[in-house]
């Protein structure tokens, strides 16, 4: 009786820790996706709504998305309060901070962290097409794990299965 019911807690923890990944998985695109559309808004309200970095950060404050609501809530009364402040640092210290718990790979990041740096252009053509680089990076990105985003599910959810029946053969 014993052993059935620690068979039954392997397999299921097992399961269970495969569809937590699997869930990361999700997440991790629908976040690129999210950053991809946030790089695309900053292009255009660079390009035609001639407006300054700050003022973009106030208007990506009214995305529906808690993280990044607040990160660019941060960004704009962090650089308002220090009457324009060095912006890159201040970017880069909100983004970081809002990026480290996402499940988003290294380069991911620090394309978004670094954004600013490369943005040493006067004329808003130079910076939206900086801007459009970053853009391209993460449609790439998102493009890409938007495929394999379900094989690697199954994938992940097999192999948890599978190491919970070795687990339990193996106790046996």
């Amino acid at each position: 009786m014993y052993k059935l019911i620690g068979i039954l807690c392997i397999l299921a923890g097992c399961a269970g820790w495969g569809s937590a990944k699997a869930g990361q998985e999700k997440e991790r695109v629908r976040h690129l996706r999210t950053l991809f559309h946030i790089m695309g808004q900053m292009r255009s309200e660079i390009s035609y709504g001639k407006h300054t970095l700050p003022e973009i950060c106030l208007l990506l404050s009214e995305l529906n998305d808690d993280c990044y609501h607040s990160c660019f809530v941060r960004i704009y009364e962090r650089t308002r309060e220090e009457k324009g402040g060095d912006f890159p640092e201040v970017w880069e210290a909100e983004v970081q901070a809002c990026l480290k718990q996402l499940p988003l790979r290294e380069d991911e990041r620090e394309t978004v962290a670094e954004l600013p740096k490369t943005l040493s252009f006067q004329e808003e053509g130079g910076q939206s097409g900086r801007i459009g680089l970053a853009e391209a990076f993460l449609e790439g990105r998102y493009r890409q794990a938007e495929e394999t985003c379900e094989n690697r599910s199954k994938m992940i959810r097999s192999v948890s299965i599978l190491t919970g029946l070795l687990l339990t053969i193996l106790l046996l």
